[in-house]
């Protein structure tokens, strides 16, 4: 069982502050830090972790961060026959934390926006031998578009998690099975569409009349609203022993709950697994570091899904 994840690799360049400077202002007494990231390399070494077979699809250059991204994806065991490369730089993603473990991220995508429908087309036979696909949008959107169409002709289970949010046609939202925003995306998402909807209640059902499968909508420390058609329900978050990144939650819970429907679990049952995992990810410093193993999770706290 495989689940292909389409969408951003790059390097992080992590700034830790005390707290976010004020405009003009300059703090100083930070921690630098440096590595891989980007959503879809996340997503798949998370998917891996846990078990399930991964297939990355992205676009790099042909820098030290693209050799950064290669020598992780082997050590994790994460198939890279969907890997593009282009004659640009690898993304790089600039991230602040604060002492709260709250983060701001800014990003230059470079090889990602010159990925191209016919290069996503060219892989259509890594998507096809796969359980499900899993999209975000940190490279060209139409890319993620076309993947997700082709998706759903094939019957591949199709997660969209819409960040940075976009503009999503109507033919590609009634191709999505399960729509993964956070609250902010969500808003942004049904505003592009002509909607001035905030609370998650009213954002879910207007999506689910668009033809979403499943909106999942996740709201950080006030947990997840979820609607699959059936009445929606607010979902507590699983509160972490310490907070002290939380730029790979997200991340790590759409790996989670991809990992989790593949092996069959019912919806509820994976949203509550994959907030369980991102509690356990928010508590190292760093992504990819941070990431739990499937064992690590049973060591630490039980948390485990079979």
């Amino acid at each position: 069982m495989e689940i292909t994840v389409l969408g951003g690799y790059g390097v992080g360049k992590t700034m830790y502050l005390e707290r976010y400077p004020e405009s003009g202002e300059t703090v100083t007494g930070g921690e630098y830090r440096k590595g891989p990231g980007g959503k879809a390399s996340n997503q798949a070494i998370q998917i891996r972790r846990l078990g399930v077979a991964a297939n990355l699809i992205t676009a790099v250059g042909t820098d030290s961060g693209a050799a950064l991204g290669h020598d992780l994806w082997l050590a994790e065991g994460v198939n890279t026959d969907g890997v593009v490369v282009v004659d640009a730089p690898t993304m790089v993603g600039f991230i602040c934390v604060d002492s709260n473990g709250d983060n701001r991220i800014a990003i230059a995508p470079g090889a990602l926006a010159h990925m191209t429908v016919a290069n996503v087309e060219s892989l259509y036979p890594v998507i096809d031998r796969s359980a499900a696909l899993v999209v975000s949008f940190e490279l060209n959107p139409l890319v993620g578009f076309e993947a997700i169409r082709h998706a759903r002709q094939q019957g591949i289970t199709t997660v969209c998690n819409p960040a940075p949010a976009t503009e999503i046609p109507a033919d590609v939202l009634s191709c999505i099975d399960y729509l993964v925003p956070n609250l902010f995306e969500a808003t942004q998402i049904v505003q592009a569409l002509g909607a001035d909807l905030r609370e998650p209640a009213d954002i879910a059902r207007y999506l689910l009349g668009r033809g979403v499968g499943a909106v999942i909508i996740t709201l950080g420390a006030n947990g997840v609203y979820l609607d699959s058609g059936l009445g929606g329900a607010f979902l507590p978050a699983v509160p972490a022993k310490k907070v002290v990144d939380t730029t790979g939650a997200g991340d790590s819970f759409v790996g989670a709950l991809a990992s989790a429907l593949v092996q069959g679990a019912q919806l509820p049952e994976a949203v509550s697994h994959a907030m369980r995992v991102a509690a356990v990810t928010v508590e190292g410093a760093e992504v990819v570091p941070s990431l739990p193993y499937a064992e690590s999770l049973m060591e630490k706290s039980g948390i485990g899904y079979d």
